[in-house]
């Protein structure tokens, strides 16, 4: 691993990296502006972004943490043909009566489903954002994962499970379009800001060690009631940005649009 990153850095050492900068919508640079408006702390799109990032990386850690849990834990039984298949041979165990998928399983689930659902979402969400605005999308998969979230605290059986794995696939355009949006109009400053963003990702070493305090006293399903206040709140931001930036969200926006 110490050589893989050696060689990134030697990549990025000689790489072409384009500069971090936005339009200056907020006049930062101006020296005419007081030091309260060329704050960047001052603009709401900006510490909304840090915060929506601080949820949105406790959730998808918390997720990603627990799902070997939920799965071994929460998945129903599956028939003995299935379980003797290639699929998940060596992967299930006879647990009273019933076949159910183990450790191994799960981690081939996370695998084989859940990252390319989160790749596919990706893929499929970069392409979105070129045609819709992305505030908009970051507020409705946040509202689909509140949704799918809840599904799974209800123990539905299979339905449970596949409103698990669907949540991969509306969490993967977040990290990078909250990004966008914290950036946003912040120009020379844009830079600063970035590096608080990026420092939000302690949510997530911090929000799911209560998810795995919920775990350990009701449920492994109930605890997904942790990323379900996380997208809610989210989904709060997403929706309110045009109004927390003075954006007009009939208007297209640089930086945010393509990201």
């Amino acid at each position: 691993m110490a050589v893989v990153v050696l060689v990134m850095s030697i990549v990025f050492y000689f790489a072409n990296v384009p500069d971090l900068n936005t339009e200056d919508e907020y006049h930062l640079s101006d020296s005419t502006a007081s030091s309260v408006r060329r704050s960047i702390w001052s603009h709401p799109h900006f510490t909304g972004a840090v915060a929506a990032q601080f949820f949105y990386v406790a959730a998808q850690a918390g997720i990603f943490s627990f799902f070997i849990n939920y799965i071994v834990e929460e998945m129903p039984s599956i028939s003995l043909g299935l379980s003797s298949s290639w699929f998940f041979k060596d992967r299930a165990l006879l647990r009273e009566g019933a076949y159910y998928v183990n450790e191994q399983g799960a981690t081939f689930l996370l695998g084989t489903i859940g990252f390319p659902l989160f790749l596919l979402g990706r893929a499929t969400g970069a392409a979105i954002l070129r045609k819709l605005k992305a505030h908009r999308v970051l507020g409705t998969y946040a509202i689909a994962n509140v949704l799918l979230c809840g599904i799974v605290i209800l123990r539905l059986g299979w339905i449970s499970v596949a409103a698990m794995f669907l949540s991969f696939f509306f969490m993967s355009i977040m990290f990078p379009t909250i990004f966008a949006l914290g950036i946003y109009g912040l120009g020379v400053q844009a830079k600063r800001a970035s590096g608080f963003i990026v420092m939000a990702i302690i949510g997530g070493a911090i929000m799911p060690k209560l998810m795995g305090y919920l775990g350990d006293v009701e449920n492994m399903s109930f605890s997904f009631l942790v990323p379900l206040a996380c997208f809610a709140l989210i989904a709060m931001y997403g929706y309110s940005w045009p109004r927390l930036s003075n954006a007009d969200s009939h208007a297209n926006v640089p930086g945010v649009q393509g990201h």
